[in-house]
This record gives structure tokens, C-alpha cells and sequence, in this order.
């Protein structure tokens, strides 16, 4: 018998591509001269041969080849196995392998959940920026200013009133934005800004990932 596609490509799916127990990458990207190279083995749990690795006589043969009896692994991690087996019996076989699919769910979950928190925020911004574009605007060009970048906090103020600014920050008027305040509350109703307000004079800041979407824009 031999491994099915289907068997294969559970295997390397619910593996991630990755080795059971060193999670190195198994194919490496193609160069400029050669194609990609597979630098995994899909190797099996217990062995067919009499005298192979974890052999188990009473092991149903149809069930050699199935997904169950099979772990991706590095090919130095192959050899390791098969060479220290008494170590590497089936049961710690199968514990590395459930642990390991287990943390490949996990990430992917992981990254779907930061996908979509990232595509909420994306179409948050967009909202934001078609009521307020004058606002978006000067932010982004305060902050792309030479020596900015790090600068993430700002007043809104009136040019009538004097500012005692000592630490470096932004500072956006109402003679320039109509209805400034109420903008600025829906900032931070939206999450993308926060009240850090030390006296009488309105001060906020910038969430890193309202920095990060108002400088793509």
C-alpha cells in the first residue's frame, strides 16, 4: 500500500507545513536557479517492517498508511525517531503529534481572530475619514513631518486661548475644524483615540494602529 492523497494532505495540512517537533518550515522557497526543495518526510508511527522502528505485529496493515499512523517531521528529526525509539515509542509519537496540530489550530485561529480585528479597524477608519477628511488630513501630514513619527498625543484648542505645551504634541484648532469636539469624541467612541487629558486643556492619543491607517491612507 502506499499513503493516499487524502491521507497526504491531512497530514500536511493539519501539520501546517511545519516539523512535529522543531516546527521548521518543510518546503523551502525556490530560488532563482531551482525550484522549491521539500525537506520533510511523512513518516510513519509504526513502522510495516518486521524489524523497523515501533513495529507492532498485532498493528492492522490497512491502517499503516492512514493518516492516524503517520507525523511530518524534519528529516533530522525522521532519523531521530527511527533511531531512538525506545524513546520515541508510538504513544509519545502521537502526544508530539496531537500537541503539535493542536498549536497550528491555535495559531491560525490566532491570526483569523487579527485578521478580522484588523479589517474591523480598516473599515472603521474609513468611516471616520469620509466624515472628518480635513482632520485625517492634517494629522497625517503632522505626522509624516520630519521628527514626528514618534509623536502620538495632541491638544484640541481654540487659537484665542494660550497653550503651556511642554512635551512634544500635536495641536488641532476649532477655527479650523468645525464642530472639532464632537470629531474627537467619535475618534474616541470608535477606540481609535483616548483621553489622556492632564488639566483644563483637552489633550488626547493616537492608538498605534490609528497611526498606522492614517499614514496608508
Amino acid at each position: 500500500m502506499a499513503i493516499s492523497n487524502k491521507n497526504r494532505k491531512l497530514l500536511w495540512g493539519r501539520s501546517g507545513n511545519r516539523c512535529a517537533i522543531c516546527r521548521i518550515e518543510l518546503i523551502m522557497q525556490a530560488t532563482d536557479k531551482d525550484d522549491e526543495s521539500i525537506v520533510g518526510d511523512e513518516c510513519h508511527i509504526v513502522s510495516s517492517k518486521p524489524n523497523g522502528p515501533r513495529h507492532d505485529s498485532d498493528f492492522p496493515d490497512s491502517d499503516l498508511d492512514d493518516y492516524s499512523n503517520l507525523i511530518l517531521l524534519c528529516r533530522i528529526h525522521h532519523k531521530m525517531v527511527d533511531d531512538q525509539f525506545e524513546t520515541y515509542t508510538s504513544s509519545i509519537l502521537h502526544q508530539i503529534k496531537d500537541n503539535h496540530e493542536n498549536w497550528v489550530s491555535e495559531v491560525l485561529d490566532i491570526a483569523a481572530s487579527d485578521s478580522d480585528y484588523l479589517a474591523g479597524y480598516s473599515n472603521t477608519f474609513r468611516k471616520v475619514n469620509s466624515m472628518m477628511p480635513e482632520l485625517i488630513l492634517e494629522m497625517k501630514q503632522d505626522l509624516m513631518k520630519e521628527g514626528n513619527q514618534f509623536i502620538r498625543e495632541f491638544f484640541i484648542s481654540s487659537k484665542r486661548w494660550m497653550l503651556n505645551i511642554i512635551d512634544p504634541c500635536f495641536v488641532y484648532f476649532s477655527e479650523d475644524h468645525e464642530n472639532l469636539q464632537s470629531k474627537v469624541h467619535i475618534l474616541e467612541n470608535y477606540g481609535l483615540v483616548f483621553d489622556v487629558t492632564p488639566g483644563n486643556a483637552k489633550k488626547y492619543r493616537m492608538t498605534e494602529e490609528f497611526v498606522d491607517l492614517i499614514l496608508k491612507s
